[in-house]
């Protein structure tokens, strides 16, 4: 049992690296001269970043034999409002997340977006009507701190003079994913599973990357003629940047899923605000960004305040002692 704690707390860690990376990557290659010229760039971005995130899940699903019975979620309850909840999370989420990376750096975005479970939470109080501990109203407020606390710091406005556009796309983002956690937490309180199909979370993520890839690739790319962009990508190669980074999206995830698993649920989350952490410092090795003691001091806050909400950790090492006996 403790060697689960100690798989649940590297696939946790990895969860932080790999999206602090993630994110760090996606506002490096919105650098490349054609998306720097398209009035549109980010939502381009976020079409082939999670395009290629379903490119890479579907692989794995047919790796696994899976692939056929993905798609029969779609005809269930659970699979429908994965659907629903995929429509407000992914295309609003992540064009959000990406113009914030553009506009108020990577380093910035990724340490204020970590707070989206905490604004889930106080979603689900209002909405579905769930209480919250002290210790989570707690952990709540000092993120929150954090969070307004980062964006007062004072950046570079030379360099980045659309910092606060950023971060209000980012704080879009923190709410589009908190949303979508509402919705799919009411599913799965709500809806009864269907005795027919037992599925599993990196199938229902399957069916989100899906769901993102139509609303971008059916609606919004057309009305911003995007395709002419990813076309002279895919023509110079540098659309092999997005499948490259998307690896990446998909190892965050299912690692997740793995976490949860070994360490549950609250462990997990709060290992993944972590990616504040990484973000921070690929940002300063791969863009140069300068880690002001400011800058690293707002994203302890806000990270400790993610772990004090989501982890009880009486609970949490009491469990671990009594698998030691």
């Amino acid at each position: 049992m403790e060697s689960n704690l100690k798989k649940g707390l590297f696939f946790g860690g990895l969860v932080g690296f790999a999206w602090g990376l993630d994110t760090v990557l996606m506002g490096l290659v919105g650098n490349i001269t054609i998306l720097k010229t398209a009035s549109s760039s980010t939502l381009i971005s976020a079409f082939l970043h999670d395009a290629f995130c379903f490119l890479w899940l579907a692989l794995v699903a047919v790796f696994n034999k899976k692939f056929i019975e993905t798609f029969k979620l779609l005809k269930t309850k659970k699979g429908k409002v994965t659907f629903l909840a995929a429509l407000v999370g992914a295309p609003i989420g992540m064009s959000g997340y990406v113009i914030g990376i553009k506009y108020a750096a990577p380093a910035y975005a990724s340490s204020l977006s970590v707070i989206y479970p905490g604004v889930g939470a106080i979603l689900s109080y209002f909405i579905l009507k769930e209480k919250l501990s002290k210790r989570a109203i707690i952990g709540i407020i000092v993120s929150l701190i954090g969070s307004v606390a980062l964006g007062y710091s004072k950046v570079d406005l030379n360099m980045y003079p659309d910092f606060y556009k950023g971060m209000a796309f980012t704080l879009l983002a923190v709410f589009g994913w908190a949303l979508e956690g509402v919705i799919i937490g009411y599913a799965m309180k709500k809806i009864k599973d269907e005795k027919e199909i037992v599925a599993t979370p990196q199938q229902f993520l399957t069916i989100r990357y899906l769901t993102s890839f139509i609303a971008y690739g059916v609606i919004i790319m057309p009305i911003i003629d995007g395709y002419k962009v990813v076309g002279h990508l895919a023509l110079n190669g540098e659309i092999l940047y997005f499948s490259g980074i998307a690896i990446l999206g998909t190892i965050t995830y299912l690692s997740w899923y793995k976490a949860v698993n070994y360490i549950g649920a609250s462990m997990g989350t709060a290992l993944n605000s972590t990616a504040a952490f990484w973000a921070i410092i690929f940002s300063n090795l791969i863009l140069g960004t300068e880690i002001t003691p400011y800058l690293a001091l707002c994203g302890l806050i806000i990270i400790v305040g993610v772990f004090i909400f989501a982890v009880d950790f009486k609970e949490f090492f009491g469990k671990k002692i009594k698998i030691k006996n």
